[in-house]
C-alpha cells in the first residue's frame, strides 16, 4: 500500500528561564528530535508542534513580563528548527496551557502580545483558511486580540483539526481547558468531513486524556471542563486519532514499544488498556484512539546534563539554571499514514538508563476499519 503522510510531533519543550533570556536559546531535546527524525524518515510531510513551547520566567505566575521581542525571537528560531525537517515548512501549531500565560498581559516597560500567535507561519505555508474552516474566540481579558479555538487543514489528502485551550480559562491559571464552544465546533467539523465514519482523521491538541503512566498504569488527566463532551467529540469516527502532550517527563514516557503511546478508547470512554507491548490493532473493537505525542522536558533534576545555562531568567541576578540543560530523557512521536494504515513510533534523545537515542522502540500499527 502507498505510503501517504510522514509526520513528525515535538511537544512540550518548555523553553523556560534563561533560556527566555535575550538571545533565546532552543531546548536541546527539540534540536535534537528534529535532526533525528529527518535522518531515521527522510524530510516529512508535516510537523506538529503540541504546545508548551514557553515555560516560566521564571515562575508561572509572574510570568508575563517576558518581553516581546524575546518571544519572536524564540518563536522565529523554534520554527526554523522544526520547519527543516519537513518539506515546504509545513508546522502546524497548537497551545499550550503555559504558552497561554506567558506575555499575555502587558507591563508598563511591555507591549502586551498573544504568545499562542503561531498563526502567520501557518498561513504562509498551507495558504490563509476561509472562516467557515476556523473558530476565533475573543478572550474577556482582551478582548481585541483574536485566539483560534480550533482550525481545520488539508495535508496530502489527510484531515488535521488543531484544538486549542480556551484563553478565558488560561490566564492567571497553570491548567486552561477547552471550551465548549471549540468542542462543539470540531464535533462538527468532524461530521463534515467524516459523514461515514471511516475516514482517518487527526484531532491534534495540547491537553492529555488517559495515558500509560508509569510503564503500565492507566491514568486519567481530564479533570477540567466539559469532559464529557470532550469524549463525545469523537464518537462515530472510528479512524479518528487524538494526538496530545501535556504529561511529560520520565514517568511518562515508554520503553521497547511505541505501543504505549497509543490506547484504544470505547464508546463509553474508557481505554482498552490492553495493546501495551503488543504490535498491531488487529482483532480490537474500538470507537476512536488516543496518541501521545511524547515530551521534550523531564521534571527530575537527575535527568538533565550538566550543561544548563547561567542567565538572570527574569531575576535580579545571573544564575544557573540547571533544568535548561540537555534532558537524558525525553521522547517524540512520528507516524506514517498509508491507505490502509496507520504506523505509530516513538523515539528516545537523550540517554538514560533504559532510554537511549539507538534505540527503535517497536513500531505500532493501527488498521483503518
Amino acid at each position: 500500500m502507498k505510503k501517504i503522510l510522514t509526520g513528525f510531533c515535538f511537544t512540550d519543550i518548555h523553553n523556560q528561564q534563561a533560556m527566555l533570556d535575550y538571545p533565546t536559546t532552543l531546548r536541546t531535546s527539540l534540536v535534537e528530535a528534529a535532526k533525528m527524525a529527518k535522518e531515521e524518515f527522510g524530510c516529512g510531510d508535516l510537523a506538529i508542534v503540541g504546545g508548551d513551547n514557553i515555560s516560566n520566567y521564571p515562575y508561572w505566575n509572574q510570568s508575563c513580563a517576558l518581553p516581546k521581542k524575546n518571544f519572536l525571537d524564540l518563536k522565529e528560531k523554534l520554527h526554523q528548527c522544526v520547519s527543516e525537517s519537513v518539506g515546504g515548512g509545513k508546522v502546524l501549531y497548537v497551545t499550550g496551557n503555559n504558552d497561554m500565560i506567558l506575555g499575555d498581559i502587558g507591563t508598563e516597560e511591555n507591549e502586551p502580545y498573544n504568545t499562542t500567535d503561531f498563526y502567520d507561519l501557518m498561513d504562509a505555508v498551507f495558504g490563509e483558511l476561509p472562516d467557515n474552516e476556523k473558530l476565533i474566540l475573543h478572550a474577556k481579558e482582551k478582548p481585541s486580540e483574536l485566539y483560534w479555538g480550533a482550525f481545520h487543514y488539508v495535508v496530502n489528502g489527510i484531515d488535521f483539526i488543531g484544538i486549542n485551550i480556551d484563553p478565558d480559562t488560561a490566564f492567571n491559571s497553570h491548567e486552561g481547558y477547552y471550551s465548549d464552544e471549540t468542542m462543539l465546533w470540531v464535533k462538527d467539523k468532524l461530521d463534515e468531513i467524516d459523514p461515514e465514519g471511516t475516514k482517518p482523521v487527526f484531532v491534534v491538541g495540547h491537553l492529555s486524556a488517559i495515558y500509560y503512566y508509569n510503564n503500565g498504569e492507566l491514568k486519567e488527566t481530564m479533570r477540567n471542563g466539559n469532559r464529557s463532551l470532550f469524549y463525545e467529540m469523537f464518537k462515530g469516527h472510528r479512524n479518528t486519532f487524538y494526538l496530545y502532550g501535556h504529561v511529560h517527563g520520565e514517568k511518562a514516557c515508554y520503553r521497547d514499544c511505541s505501543s504505549g503511546a497509543v490506547l484504544h478508547v470505547n464508546h463509553e470512554g474508557e481505554a482498552l488498556g490492553d495493546n501495551l507491548n503488543e504490535t498491531d490493532s488487529r482483532g480490537k473493537e474500538y470507537a476512536y484512539s488516543f496518541v501521545h505525542m511524547g515530551g521534550l522536558r523531564p521534571y527530575g533534576e537527575e535527568f538533565f546534563e550538566n550543561d544548563g545555562l547561567t542567565g538572570y531568567g527574569g531575576e535580579e541576578k545571573l544564575k544557573f539554571f540547571l533544568k535548561t540543560g540537555t534532558p537524558t530523557i525525553a521522547q517524540f512521536l512520528i507516524f506514517e499514514v498509508y491507505e490502509d494504515r496507520v504506523i505509530f513510533h516513538i523515539r528516545n534523545t537523550g540517554e538514560h538508563e533504559h532510554y537511549h537515542k539507538k534505540d527503535k522502540l517497536k513500531e505500532y500499527t493501527v488498521y483503518f476499519f
